[in-house]
């Protein structure tokens, strides 16, 4: 990756690192949010397994429906937490918790339908992730009978399941800013926009997303090997949820702080090309005239040297 691309992603993570610990009740309240889906998502569904007679069919009602509406009301706190880091960089950083509380009332329906949406962009990038990772590794286990190597293809499998979901997830991940920083409305123009300004930067968008993930996702299977189960399905105290929360609110609130800002990047990219296209034009111009061939005397024909002789 060129230097000017790492050291832009650097120092998007940096400022981003430093807005959340500069007010880290934001994310306590983002991780206070997560707590239904992470119960969902980390818990019960896992837990569903252990059922012999549980339908695959119902299981995937469940995943579809209640990861959209759990994810629904914890994008609203993100929406919330977008505006109160945009009034930290961008504003005179004097907008309270309750002000980015109000705000993201007022803005309440548009955000709740597209997080409805998004919520299921998300869940259909992990089953397809699911799918894709359970055939190739099913492949490379079939003859490994060592239980290091059975454990290492685990881990590998691990990662790679929501790196390859990210690969997706990343068109959506400007929503939020869309939604709050653009005031969008409809949910196919937010969704639309979100997706054009990412393609664009793709690679820049990818790597802010998987940085929290890898970050969260390490500490997450450190304490599923520490509780000896590394789906976590049957070990729901207390303790573990919240600390699992606590993940999933670090991560959105980095998500949060770190597009905003990447988001602002772009709208400098795109007045330094406003501002260069009249500079392009009039130089095309000068280069124009300078070219341009002067005008020539006439020359005289064989005709009229002759009718001038006679």
């Amino acid at each position: 990756m060129p230097s000017k691309e790492r050291s832009l992603v650097r120092g998007i993570a940096i400022d981003a690192w430093g807005d959340i610990w500069k007010r880290p009740l934001m994310w306590l309240l983002l991780a206070v949010s997560s707590i239904p889906l992470v119960f969902l998502v980390n818990f019960y569904l896992p837990s569903l397994f252990g059922i012999s007679a549980f339908s695959q069919t119902i299981y995937m009602v469940l995943q579809l429906v209640g990861y959209s509406i759990c994810f629904a009301l914890f994008f609203l706190f993100w929406c919330m937490a977008v505006f109160f880091f945009d009034d930290e960089v961008r504003g005179k950083g004097k907008l309270s918790y309750g002000g980015a509380y109000a705000r993201m009332k007022g803005w309440a329906l548009p955000s709740l339908w597209a997080g409805l949406v998004a919520g299921l962009v998300r869940v259909f990038a992990i089953m397809a992730a699911q799918i894709v990772l359970s055939i190739v590794m099913s492949f490379l286990v079939s003859g490994e009978t060592a239980e290091t190597s059975l454990r290492i293809l685990y881990y590998v499998y691990f990662y790679l399941n929501f790196i390859v979901a990210d690969l997706i997830i990343v068109f959506v991940i400007l929503i939020p800013q869309m939604l709050c920083l653009e005031k969008g409305r409809r949910i196919q123009d937010v969704f639309q926009a979100s997706y054009r300004l990412v393609k664009e930067r793709y690679r820049d968008a990818l790597i802010l997303l998987i940085i929290p993930e890898f970050i969260v996702g390490t500490f997450y299977l450190g304490a599923a090997i520490l509780e000896g189960n590394l789906s976590l399905g049957r070990s729901i105290t207390p303790v573990l949820l919240l600390f699992v929360a606590l993940l999933e609110g670090g991560r959105t609130a980095f998500l949060a702080a770190s597009f905003s800002r990447f988001y602002y990047h772009i709208l400098e990219e795109e007045k330094k090309k406003k501002k260069a296209k009249p500079k392009k034009q009039a130089a095309a111009k000068q280069q124009g005239k300078k070219q341009a061939p002067g005008k020539q005397p006439a020359k005289k024909t064989p005709a009229k040297k002759q009718a001038k002789k006679k």
